[in-house]
């Protein structure tokens, strides 16, 4: 059967668009989000492919902060660095706007044009606001590229990126914040950032993370090994645990 290809483009601009906004999350990964009432922490999906855990940032919400720490690395104190994290989001906050526009013209009028008024003036019209949004957002990455934290080349190669593919446009801000990342591990931050609930949700979900691991260790052997000097990986989950007391609802 020969879809129409119209709706194969429709098809193919959502495709790219939910594919650049997953993240694939290793057992020890944790996803922060920015949301309108503060923030929000997932350790993605309990089913995996490939050994990684599937995390898709809600498709409506492309302008929230997103980013991605581990929790087994070790302990961070996230209390020094807070005030650079929320100068950078407030950085964030400047592309906000113009990648909701995207996301609108992209996965609303898009469609609306092509089964409803496919008329090629429209289409062009369409077109063009697109990549003007896509302009005015590369115009402003390389405005404010030092408090990105990006080189000239990186800020040029990202511009390009997304003239190339628009869809990705509307990830500019998730791509940024995740380029980024966090200066601590996940619990330090989540210990600052989240609220009672966020905690207890996310203690829950990194202890269901811990004994799957521990199982998995302790049935190939390795218990309290140490190898090439440093704790196993089984001491060092059981450490993780005992950390999770720094989520302890107060």
């Amino acid at each position: 059967m020969n879809l129409p290809m119209e709706l194969l483009l429709v098809i193919g601009v959502i495709a790219f668009y939910l594919q650049d906004s997953m993240l694939w999350l290793h057992y020890d990964e944790v996803a922060l989000v920015r949301t309108r009432r503060g923030w929000a922490a997932s350790v993605g999906a309990r089913a995996q492919l490939r050994g990684r855990h599937p995390y898709l940032p809600n498709p409506l919400m492309p302008g929230r902060p997103l980013f991605r720490s581990g929790w087994l690395s070790g302990a961070g104190d996230a209390g020094g660095v807070r005030e650079n994290w929320q100068a950078f989001v407030d950085v964030l906050d400047r592309f906000r706007g113009g990648c909701r526009v995207l996301w609108l013209l992209l996965l609303f009028a898009l469609p609306v044009l092509l089964f409803v008024y496919p008329h090629p003036l429209a289409l062009l019209t369409l077109l063009g606001l697109v990549y003007a949004g896509i302009a005015s957002l590369v115009l402003g990455l390389w405005r404010h590229r030092d408090a990105l934290g990006l080189s000239r080349r990186a800020a040029a190669s990202i511009g390009f990126e997304l003239f190339c593919c628009p869809p990705y446009a509307i990830n500019l801000v998730r791509r940024l914040s995740l380029r980024r990342g966090l200066d601590v591990d996940a619990i330090a931050a989540a210990r600052h950032l989240l609220d009672d609930d966020g905690r207890r949700g996310l203690r829950k979900g990194i202890d269901a993370r811990i004994a799957t691991a521990l199982a998995f260790h302790e049935s190939v052997g390795e218990g309290e090994r140490e190898t090439g000097g440093r704790d196993g990986t089984a001491t060092r989950l059981r450490r993780a645990r005992a950390r999770l007391e720094e989520l302890q609802c107060v």
